[in-house]
């Protein structure tokens, strides 16, 4: 295969960080010296594919290169031992691939269609974090609890109708709590909203989100001391059973807010009643309602990124390598992202990734007609699926003259 070859899969999936803008992200003299074979681009790229095939350990990865002749003619060298690719995690800083993920973060924004969910929102961003556990002897420096050890990634995503994709990641010994990343994560944009859960409750860090104009969503704990100033008629026929004016904190433990907020009650999909906190009141209480819910996003992110990537069990044991490995893996779901929003792909990204194991060294339009390609047969379970889930886009698209016939519809790769 030529390696030269720009129709390629994975010239595709490297597209945006070859060796030239790599070497200009890092912006490190010396990387590389004395380095023949295993430069630190080409261990990224091994790191990479690591990720895509989910591969459990580095003697894995040895063995992958070495039977994957592909591979081997890509990369220009034919084996690697495991002590190499050890040595090569640990020795690495992490601040290398967090400076390439900031820089595709910022390419794949530039590509995405930022239509607003609700009105006159603007951006909508999530802040969260997810915990990766540890054995407490073999990892003494990720210190959590006294049993366990572990490390927690803090995430922002930003969240549109298309997709979800991460903004910002702070990666850190999991005793840090949430709300002690709130300075890093929130920064002054008037035209977003943020959504966090209890775990960011902070009255002083409200006060300040307050004074300098970044909304919020929040939800309230239960033990939270609350003064009402005033209060909205509800809307139970819209799940709004309360809508008021409040002070949060009170004087004698010096917790008492200087800025009033609003309190909505409503329900989650259960039944089970939730307070939300917030400093909207340009929007309706069900319009905050309704984007409350997409703090969902996050959690459905985590939980992509830990059953299709590898960032559950690490292949080092040192503090650099185990952030090393997290940075490759959010790298490995911007690539992919970035894929899915160039071919215009409205499926699920675990349809991108699948795609990039089977086809990754083949030419980049098989790679196209592979992900389009119409299924021969639909199963009348998920023909009645899409029919009861896009009935109103059916109906309007046949109208409209889009297509001629349902069927051709039913059987369009956009609903699959």
């Amino acid at each position: 295969m030529d390696k030269n070859t720009t129709e390629s899969t994975i010239n595709e999936l490297f597209k945006e960080i070859d060796p030239i803008t790599f070497s200009k992200l890092i912006n490190v003299i010396d990387v590389d010296k004395y380095i023949k074979k295993l430069t630190a681009y080409k261990f990224l790229q091994l790191c990479i594919i690591a990720q895509l095939n989910e591969l459990e350990s580095l003697t894995k990865l040895a063995k992958h290169l070495k039977d994957k002749e592909e591979l081997q003619t890509y990369l220009e060298f034919d084996a690697i031992s495991t002590s190499q690719l050890s040595r090569k995690l640990g020795q690495l800083s992490p601040q290398l691939f967090e400076k390439v993920f900031k820089y595709l973060v910022l390419k794949i924004q530039g590509q995405m269609k930022n239509a607003p969910i609700i009105r006159n929102i603007g951006r909508l961003l999530v802040i969260d974090s997810t915990t990766m556990s540890m054995s407490l002897s073999q990892y003494p420096w990720a210190t959590f609890r006294k049993t366990k050890a572990g490390v927690r990634l803090h995430l922002k995503v930003v969240v549109t109708k298309d997709i979800t994709v991460p903004d910002q990641g702070i990666i850190l010994p999991a005793k840090h709590a949430d709300r002690t990343q709130m300075d890093e994560l929130i920064e002054i944009d008037p035209n977003a909203i943020y959504l966090f859960d209890r775990g960011y409750v902070d009255y002083k860090q409200f006060d300040r989100l307050c004074r300098e104009g970044v909304r919020f969503i929040t939800r309230l704990k239960k033990n939270a001391e609350i003064e009402v100033l005033s209060e909205r008629i509800p809307n139970p026929e819209r799940l709004i059973y309360r809508d008021q004016m409040v002070i949060l904190g009170n004087d004698r433990n010096h917790t008492k807010m200087t800025h009033p907020l609003r309190l909505i009650e409503t329900v989650d999909s259960e039944g089970n009643p939730v307070i939300i906190i917030t400093n909207c009141f340009d929007l309706s209480a069900e319009e905050i309602a309704d984007l409350y819910r997409y703090r969902w996003k996050i959690e459905t992110f985590f939980k992509w990124m830990k059953q299709h990537l590898k960032i559950k069990r690490f292949y080092g044991k040192s503090q650099n390598a185990v952030y090393n490995q997290i940075w490759i893996a959010l790298i490995t779901y911007c690539l992919q992202a970035m894929l899915q929003l160039k071919v215009n792909h409205d499926g699920p990204l675990l349809e991108i990734k699948r795609t990039l194991q089977n086809l990754l060294f083949k030419g980049f339009d098989c790679f196209v007609r592979s992900l389009f390609k119409k299924p021969i047969r639909t199963s009348n379970g998920r023909k009645k699926y899409h029919w009861e889930k896009d009935f109103e886009t059916i109906v309007y698209q046949f109208e409209e003259g889009e297509v001629e016939h349902l069927d051709d519809l039913v059987y369009d790769p956009m609903f699959l």
